[in-house]
């Protein structure tokens, strides 16, 4: 990576000031790194527990042990990913080539998580455990430089918002096509023969993802150097880290941001199978309507942060989010009301699809309040710690599913579901998220990463760098 045009801050390299604007294809290709990312975390979040439940066949106590597990082997793995990207050095650059290194393990990887072997019940979960765990390590590997990538193409707070903005777009129209393909291409198949539907629709969709990450490697440009692990003491970058409070909050925002998408994404297919007795073509719909709101939403972003701030934005939104959540409980849900939810869940998507861009937008912001704060920027080691809290939240909300489902006695199958577990189902799809909403506007409210402060760091920072 070339190292010029940078000078030493605190014996450490600082970033050159970038102001060149980044290009359509650019941010296409961009965009196209986490569209990648979102095949993987789409099919983790809104398929994985109920392919365990009801076609791997584990237990729902067996699935949330599983979650939970593998979370303290990310406390090692995701913090050492940090600390790896930060001291790459390759001739594609630091965080870049990651794209490309990841791509076919990362996808090999996702077709054998959600192939069912023919083995005892035992091996089964020993499976289960292997592969999901190599599917996370796999993931941390690919996604922490790649959250990193966005703060080596410009400084240019404009422009990470609307890279931001593009990122989520695809992300949704990504999220579509998972939602709504492998539902309907897994419908295609005998229902004795759904397993065999998830192992080739997965497999499909996790070459496309192969696709993307080449796409936004061979796109994607990091022009700005920052410094690296090397020149300063790993103690002095975690303390650093822990001098950043702004840093700190949005890593309880992470996870609980994560934790809604998560807990309503792996409810979903309990909810339209159970509660609104919908077909596989239903089944479609449904999540046709959730992901075109979440490719609307970032959309609408882009222009309202012309005229409203980032954050206030993001606090608005989440009270909004709870509100309409809450009011979700008490509408009907039964096939006869199918039409009605399909309105509820685009509108409702469509808020949330404001969240994801204004979230990641504040956590590069917090990574530049880091380095204006104390000299210091680690930015793989900041987003490792970000994908560890995202991935704290994968398994809370498998958690919170699993316990929900032991709560109420759940059985697979339509002809089992009780008053309570259809209560339980309806709960997680609304009262739940209302109140993590309205914790998650809370924790906003206590940030300080507004317009006038960013404006002041930038300009402090680029007098540092000049």
């Amino acid at each position: 990576m070339n190292e010029t045009s940078t000078q030493v801050l605190n014996n450490d390299m600082v970033n050159t000031p970038q102001t060149e604007k980044i290009t359509i294809n650019e941010k296409f290709g961009y965009g196209l790194g986490d569209a990648g990312g979102m095949i993987i975390t789409c099919l983790i979040g809104n398929f994985l527990t109920f392919f365990y439940t009801d076609i791997f066949g584990l237990t729902p106590a067996i699935v949330g042990i599983l979650f939970m597990t593998l979370r303290i082997f990310d406390a090692v793995t995701d913090p050492l990913m940090g600390i790896v990207a930060d001291k790459t050095r390759s001739k594609y650059g630091r965080f870049r080539p990651w794209q490309l290194w990841i791509a076919f393990p990362i996808g090999i990887v996702g077709i054998l998580t959600f192939t069912t072997p023919e083995i005892s019940y035992n091996l089964k979960v020993m499976y289960a455990f292997v592969t999901y765990m190599l599917l996370s390590v796999c993931y941390t590997a690919i996604n922490v430089p790649y959250c990193a990538l966005i703060n080596t193409m410009t400084t240019d707070h404009k422009e990470v918002i609307s890279c931001q903005s593009w990122r989520f777009v695809l992300t949704g129209a990504t999220g579509l096509l998972v939602s709504v393909g492998l539902p309907w291409f897994v419908g295609q198949f005998d229902s004795n023969q759904q397993a065999q539907g998830y192992q080739y629709g997965v497999s499909i969709l996790c070459v496309i993802a192969i696709v993307m990450f080449l796409w936004c490697f061979a796109t994607v440009r990091e022009r700005t150097p920052i410094e690296s692990l090397g020149n300063v003491p790993f103690k002095e970058h975690l303390k650093s880290i822990k001098q950043n409070d702004q840093l700190m909050l949005m890593l309880i925002m992470s996870f609980l941001l994560i934790t809604i998408f998560n807990t309503r994404g792996g409810a979903y297919m309990y909810f339209i199978n159970y509660v609104m007795g919908g077909t596989s073509s239903y089944t479609s719909l449904f999540f046709a309507m959730v992901t075109a709101g979440l490719i609307i939403g970032p959309i609408l972003v882009n222009y309202l942060t012309k005229y409203i701030d980032p954050k206030n934005l993001y606090l608005y939104t989440n009270v909004l989010l709870g509100i309409y959540s809450l009011a979700m409980f008490f509408v009907p849900a039964n096939d006869t009301t199918q039409s009605i939810w399909l309105g509820i869940i685009l509108c409702y998507s469509v808020l949330l699809g404001f969240t994801l861009p204004l979230h990641f937008s504040l956590m590069a912001f917090a990574d530049d309040y880091g380095q204006w704060k104390t000299g210091v920027r680690s930015s793989g080691l900041n987003f490792a710690f970000n994908l560890f809290c995202i991935k704290l939240a994968w398994a809370s909300s498998a958690i919170i599913i699993s316990a929900i489902l032991v709560w109420v006695a759940y059985q697979p199958g339509i002809e089992n579901q009780t008053e309570a577990s259809v209560s339980g189902i309806i709960s997680l799809e609304s009262i739940i998220p209302a109140v993590i909403h309205f914790a998650l506007a809370y924790m906003i409210a206590k940030t300080k990463l507004d317009n006038r402060l960013m404006a002041r760091i930038s300009t402090d920072l680029k007098k540092q760098m000049a």
